[in-house]
């Protein structure tokens, strides 16, 4: 259960922390060395910008508020990459950079996620076929992939997920 709970929250901390990294660029806040960050696209609204990049159709209400559920997926690394993209952000190159970095996380843990909150043979399927990935047998429950150690790594490949989402994150900020 402690696997499960880790692998969800960990999914939606990422997703949070995009969604706010993608809008601290949209107000031109600095990064860590410093640099301020700029767009050429200036906007009252970057969240409404950022959703009506995804959906086209997508309005706000009434009061002029987006419903959640009109986002896009923040947790997918493309999505941060075509927003601020879309802004013209100034650290574009820096951000597209900190996805190149061969992660396995950004694919692989919302396999897992899903297998968690969902349940079904097609999410458990799914899980299943990630083992091979990391060298590990195939038999095992999603719960003991996220705690195995695959060959020739030292730590769980949970762990070293976790890893591979702080190391991206600190090289975009």
């Amino acid at each position: 259960m402690t696997a499960a709970y880790v692998a969800i929250e960990a999914l939606n901390a990422w997703a949070l922390f995009s969604r706010s990294f993608y809008l601290s660029c949209a107000i031109g806040a600095k990064t860590e060395r410093g640099n301020h960050i700029k767009n050429n696209t200036p906007t009252n609204d970057p969240l409404g910008l950022a959703i009506t990049k995804f959906r086209r159709s997508a309005k706000p209400n009434t009061a002029g508020l987006w419903h959640r559920r009109d986002e896009p997926a923040w947790h997918d690394p493309n999505v941060l990459m075509t927003a601020c993209a879309t802004l013209g952000c100034s650290i574009q190159a820096e951000i597209q950079a900190s996805f190149s970095l061969q992660q396995n996380v950004f694919n692989d843990l919302p396999v897992l996620r899903n297998f968690f909150a969902h349940r079904n043979e097609g999410t458990s399927q799914a899980a299943r076929y990630l083992a091979p990935r990391y060298t590990l047998p195939s038999t095992l429950s999603p719960s003991e992939l996220l705690l195995a150690v695959s060959p020739g790594s030292a730590t769980s490949i949970m762990l070293a997920w976790l890893d591979e989402m702080n190391i991206t994150a600190e090289f975009m900020c």
